[in-house]
């Protein structure tokens, strides 16, 4: 079983190195306090105690065994710890394998241990540990820091690095020196909208700046870094991130919950928070350090990358938001609408004005105009397909580039905006409806499409959908269809008639009833049997004959 992590690792040829998984006397027992100190390590060794890894990874077995003295326990479970111990250096370096194992489970990853045999009071695990070929120094020894363990009657019990000392946890390696540092690309500003917006509010509440790019190191992978933020005044924050690895899937990360790729090449995104009352201007990535498992350090400064700009609003402010026309009837085509404010404090005029709503119904659409008393307008497009959108972000920007920025993308004084539809209360009225044929022979019935014309108002919703149904004489269904349709210019509604001639509709006297939606989902019915929602058809009931011409 070879971890994810490890088996990106394997470069070269592996040499397989794995004993039985016959686990190894230790008279020593580790125990540690819990709720009646119930859980011990009784066993755990590495089938080998020295491996080269020099020319590629080596897979080396280790197994263990828990021992837990209540017999009420039905669950065991825990987390073995391995890091990599630079002999020369006399230090620990890179990021440690955390490997979850539990009583009973044998499914299905490499990055778990495997449970072998044995009961709740004494179960033995394996998992196959692949020494990687890069290390910090020739000589290292991956060890075993620390065993937790718990059962499901609450007992724990944490075996530390003395205690692991009286088992073959360790593993002494002459590996090949890991040559070179990690390296970035791709570095960009992100933000969870579109378009981008790189300004922050900083006035009474924190604000956070997130960067992603990709870190690349070949060898032993990456580990751990930081990012650093300038801004004005000589103030900086710099925020730590590193890899992660979840328990729970091969999934990796770096920095705020980014995933994608593995140690080796790997996409990570940085947030950084900026504090509530720093510096109004401009802040910028001043330095990135990168460090990867064998402790080997990059470090970036000044690398490209849009910067932001924060604001407390102190300069330059805005107000008297409105949006015009609201409510919006848009019920039958887009429309054009405005969303208007005054500036205040402006250095050099406002240059621009940046509008974001809650969705992609209402868009900023075309330029910014200065209207005569002075207020600005910002041109909007409202869709059909909306029904209400909300302004969450306006961002207000000055010839000197200073912003003003309010709603709740920025976490900004919200000014409340929305658009609105007008309402639609009135249901399709239909005031009378044709047939194209009311007599149709039967032996032209195969051939026959009757067509059924609907003349309706134009209200404020348009009639989207229809249903009609035929009735025989004895007011039983003997056709039915529905659909989507489209309301003429003139307001008249089109359905072709679905004849079955094939299934006893033969000579008589058949009547025709319909429904009728529109897009604010309120329908009307017209001669629909049976239903009491329906009404008479204005001008009468629609009806044709099928008229018997074989004689």
């Amino acid at each position: 079983m070879i971890s994810i992590f490890t088996r990106g690792l394997i470069r070269g040829a592996v040499t397989l190195a794995v004993a039985a998984t016959a686990v190894t006397g230790v008279a020593s027992t580790a125990q540690a306090a819990g709720p009646g100190g119930k859980l011990s390590l009784s066993a755990l060794s590495f089938a080998q105690s020295t491996v080269n890894s020099t020319a590629g990874a080596v897979a080396d077995a280790l197994t263990w065994t828990v021992k837990d003295s209540s017999q009420d326990a039905v669950q065991v479970s825990g987390h073995v710890t391995i890091r990599m111990y630079d002999d020369a250096a006399g230090a620990f370096v890179g990021h440690d394998f955390v490997i979850p194992f539990s009583y009973g489970n044998t499914c299905c990853s490499s990055d778990i241990g495997a449970y072998v045999d044995g009961t709740p009071q004494e179960s033995t695990y394996a998992y196959t540990f692949v020494v990687p070929q890069w290390a910090s120094s020739s000589s290292v020894t991956w060890k075993v820091t620390k065993v937790t363990l718990e059962d499901n009657l609450g007992n724990t019990a944490t075996v530390g690095a003395a205690k692991l000392q009286t088992f073959g946890s360790t593993i002494a390696t002459t590996a090949a020196v890991d040559s070179g540092a990690p390296t970035i690309s791709g570095l960009a500003l992100y933000q969870n909208s579109s378009p981008l917006r790189p300004y922050v509010y900083v006035n009474g509440t924190s604000a956070q700046v997130t960067y992603t790019f990709y870190i690349q190191d070949w060898q032993t992978g990456f580990w751990k870094g930081t990012l650093k933020l300038a801004g004005p005044g000589g103030q900086s924050v710099t925020t730590p991130f590193q890899y992660t690895k979840s328990e729970m899937s091969t999934a990796v990360t770096c920095g705020g919950g980014f995933s994608g790729g593995n140690v080796y090449d790997l996409y990570c995104g940085v947030t950084v928070t900026l504090p509530a009352g720093s510096a109004a201007g401009n802040w910028r990535v001043a330095q990135i350090v990168v460090i990867d498992n064998a402790g080997r350090q990059a470090t970036f400064k000044n690398p490209a990358a849009q910067s932001v700009t924060a604001t407390s609003n102190a300069t330059l402010t805005a107000s008297g938001f409105a949006l015009s026309p609201n409510p919006v009837n848009n019920w039958r085509g887009d429309v054009m609408g405005s969303l208007t404010l005054s500036a205040a404090g402006a250095t050099k005029g406002v240059s621009a004005v940046y509008v974001n709503f809650s969705d992609n119904s209402c868009t900023q659409w075309g330029a910014t105009t200065v209207n005569a008393d002075g207020t600005i307008s910002v041109p909007v497009r409202v869709f059909s397909s909306s029904q209400g959108c909300t302004v969450t972000g306006i961002a207000v920007v000055d010839g000197a580039a200073n912003v003003a920025l309010y709603g709740t993308l920025y976490n900004a004084p919200d000014p409340g905006l929305a658009f609105q539809r007008v309402p639609n209360t009135t249901p399709p009225v239909a005031t009378s409806a044709t047939l194209s044929q009311t007599s149709i022979p039967l032996s032209e019935l195969s051939g026959t499409s009757v067509q059924l014309v609907v003349h309706a108002e134009i209200l404020t919703a348009p009639i989207n959908s229809y249903a009609y149904y035929i009735y025989n004489a004895a007011g039983e269904v003997v056709s039915q269809a529905f659909g989507g349709t489209g309301q003429a210019a003139d307001g008249t509604v089109t359905m072709y008639l679905y004849l079955p001639w094939w299934n006893g509709m033969g000579p008589g006297e058949y009547q025709v009833g319909f429904q009728l939606s529109d897009s604010s989902y309120l329908s009307t019915f017209y001669d629909v049997l049976g239903d009491p929602r329906s009404q008479p058809l204005p001008g009468g009931p629609l009806t044709f004959t099928i008229v018997d011409d074989s004689a």
